[in-house]
């Protein structure tokens, strides 16, 4: 251990050139977050070493209930080029403490239920993990390490003409989407209940670019806020990377994620328009709801919009408030039709939007949508495109029972067949 303490890494010294001071009455980043309280997240500074081995090197985000941070692991060899990870920095209240816990319990899960399996390479699992006193001692926060990854597929859409991913590259992705998947429902039995495209990351090809980046936050410091107790950084999350810098795509993010193994689930998952119908019937639901969730995503990422967003030019919004709900419902009538009955005598919030006879309560809602028809609006292969438009269509069906599992889709003939290596 003596000689290890002597050949590892050594802190960096911190930056000694000025950095930009932001007003302190403007609120940026975490401080934007509903019912932001300071205390309740850990005020992490650059070049600060945590859990006696992560130094961080610069911000690369926030969210809701987290920061997450570049950081350099000194448990590297000294003639070793510099690791670097990323480290989510949970905030501590009532509800996003029971939050992480979850999220590390369940993240921790799918990290070790199967380290051969294929997929396992394409969802983001955990390095280490810790846990970090605030700086009064009232208040633990729990750290994840992760690997770095770049950025969001929303963010790849805007790589391409149109904003849209052409069909050549959405097809690579879905490949690796739907390993991950099949690894999390038959070898986890864990339901992701959040499928989207801020959710799906890409890995770095080339790692040595993050040292790049921490060099660049020596030279070039970010803004920041200074106050009494904490400085508040504004994020580098712009790396200048190039196509060929990413690398495979990887599901991220399991803080509403759920056993699929355990009790039934009912409750109310997804976002608008993401929503799959038995969720909002209020039936029992499954692994199958992520199908439901990736078909919309992938359709989003092709087309430009989700198959069920409100057309452009709409009146919808002329209807009362409180009927997101139900033009959701009107807008996957208006693509597969009908609901079947039977789904219908499942649902206990059914009688909201249908009558006794299973007519739905708001018909001057509903439209006429046809994905095929939709898709000859993009530039593509006519073949390709109609491949595609299968592929989804398989997604979204009205009964889960109905939808194909991960394992099914990864042999649709849209999909290519070579097999995938491990990276």
């Amino acid at each position: 251990m003596y000689l290890r303490r002597i050949l590892q890494s050594v802190p960096c010294k911190p930056s000694t050139l000025p950095a930009k001071l932001l007003p302190a009455a403007d609120l940026i980043e975490e401080e934007h977050t509903p019912h932001y309280k300071p205390q309740h997240f850990y005020p992490v500074r650059l070049y600060e070493v945590l859990n006696n081995r992560y130094q961080i090197a610069a911000k690369i985000g926030w969210g809701t209930s987290s920061t997450v941070w570049l950081a350099r692991d000194l448990h590297q060899w000294r003639w070793l080029p510099p690791k670097y990870v990323a480290i989510k920095v949970n905030a501590n209240n009532y509800d996003s403490r029971e939050s992480a816990e979850k999220e590390l319990r369940i993240t921790e899960h799918i990290t070790n239920a199967n380290s051969r399996h294929l997929g396992r390479n394409f969802v983001a699992t955990l390095l280490d993990s810790f846990r970090l006193a605030s700086p009064g001692g009232s208040r633990t926060h729990i750290c994840m390490v992760f690997d770095v990854l770049c950025e969001p597929l929303w963010m790849l859409k805007r790589r391409f003409e149109g904003n849209t991913i052409p069909l050549d590259v959405l097809k690579e992705v879905s490949k690796l989407i739907l390993e991950g998947l099949r690894y999390l429902h038959s070898e986890c039995h864990v339901i992701h209940t959040d499928l989207k495209s801020d959710n799906i990351l890409l890995a770095l090809s080339n790692p040595s670019i993050l040292h790049s980046v921490a060099q660049d936050e020596m030279n070039n410091p970010s803004p920041r806020k200074q106050l009494d107790d904490r400085e508040i950084y504004l994020s580098r999350n712009y790396w200048g990377l190039s196509s060929n810098d990413l690398g495979r795509s990887v599901i991220t993010d399991f803080g509403l994620a759920v056993r699929g193994d355990g009790p039934p689930n009912s409750h109310l998952i997804q976002p608008d328009g993401y929503r799959a119908p038995e969720v909002c019937l209020g039936c029992e639901w499954s692994y199958s709801v992520d199908i439901w969730n990736l078909g919309v995503m992938l359709w989003d990422l092709f087309y430009g919009r989700g198959p069920f967003d409100i057309p452009p030019g709409s009146d919808f919004h002329s209807y009362p408030s409180g009927s997101t709900d139900e033009a959701h419902l009107a807008q996957i009538i208006s693509l597969l039709g009908p609901p079947p009955r039977d789904l219908l005598s499942r649902g206990t919030e059914t009688s909201r939007y249908f009558d006794a006879q299973g007519q739905f309560r708001f018909p001057e809602l509903i439209g006429k949508r046809d994905l095929a028809l939709m898709a000859q609006d993009i530039d593509e292969d006519p073949e390709g495109r109609a491949q595609f438009v299968d592929f989804i269509s398989g997604m979204l069906r009205w009964r889960a029972e109905d939808r194909p599992t991960a394992e099914d889709l990864l042999c649709h003939p849209w999909l290519p067949q070579t097999n995938i290596t491990r990276e």
